[in-house]
């Protein structure tokens, strides 16, 4: 008796162990992306909490863009917001560098017709007048900043006019060597003021700002604690 209640004191008390990504997310890369195996009907309540925050975001897109819109989703990922925002575009392209990732949601999500993944390196993207809504998320603070000024452009080239951008990032990051080495990003301190000199000059307008937080996961304009910045930008 006194070993089982030492067995169970032992359990209680003991360190939890560290979020692993690879093993929540079979395509996480370390934590670079955030996977949701099961795409096609996703159950919320069972998510952990980065999953949750992905998903939000993902279904605050599928409410923004318009019915039968042609969407990108570049940065894609594991391709699970791709499914969740082609059930009301007509068409979603997505796009991600990784190719054994490209590979494996290929094959996972291949009964959905409306949805194509492709391995490119979104600094080449070479599309024109082609999309009514791109979506990227937690993308561009994977670039130095100069690259995201080109890749903000590239945006833009891709939109039809009107079109519209709706992008998250992480909101005042501070710069220092952990996020560099867990979270692969190469620009902090981004704010409202930073994404506003970046899109203007590329005909954008600002038509919302959000932010979100690991606390309660909903999009919302006023936040105490903010953790990410979600923009929706219109092209002029």
């Amino acid at each position: 008796m006194i070993k089982l209640l030492k067995k169970i004191i032992s359990k209680m008390t003991k360190t939890p162990k560290s979020y692993d990504f690879n093993e929540s997310n079979p395509l996480g890369g370390n934590g670079e992306r955030v996977d949701i195996v099961n795409g096609l009907k996703i159950n919320y309540e069972k998510l952990d909490l980065y999953q949750k925050n992905h998903f939000k975001r993902y279904e605050f897109a599928s409410k923004v863009i318009n019915d039968n819109d042609v969407c990108g989703d570049f940065a894609c990922g594991t391709g699970y917001g791709s499914i969740m925002m082609a059930k009301k575009a007509s068409k979603v392209f997505g796009i991600d560098i990784n190719s054994e990732v490209i590979s494996q949601i290929t094959e996972r999500y291949k009964s959905v017709k409306n949805v194509s993944f492709s391995d490119k390196n979104l600094l080449t993207l070479d599309y024109s007048n082609f999309f009514d809504t791109i979506v990227s998320f937690e993308t561009i603070e994977h670039f130095k900043e100069e690259d995201i000024i080109k890749l903000l452009q590239l945006f833009s080239t891709a939109l039809k006019s009107n079109g519209k951008l709706i992008f998250s990032t992480p909101y005042l990051q501070v710069e220092c060597e952990n996020a560099k080495k867990l979270g692969f990003h190469l620009t902090f301190d981004i704010d409202e003021n930073k994404i506003k000199s970046w899109l203007t000059p590329f005909g954008f307008e600002i038509e919302q700002i959000l932010y979100q937080n690991y606390d309660d996961h909903i999009i919302t304009e006023n936040l105490d604690k903010k953790e990410f910045i979600i923009c929706v930008a219109r092209k002029k």
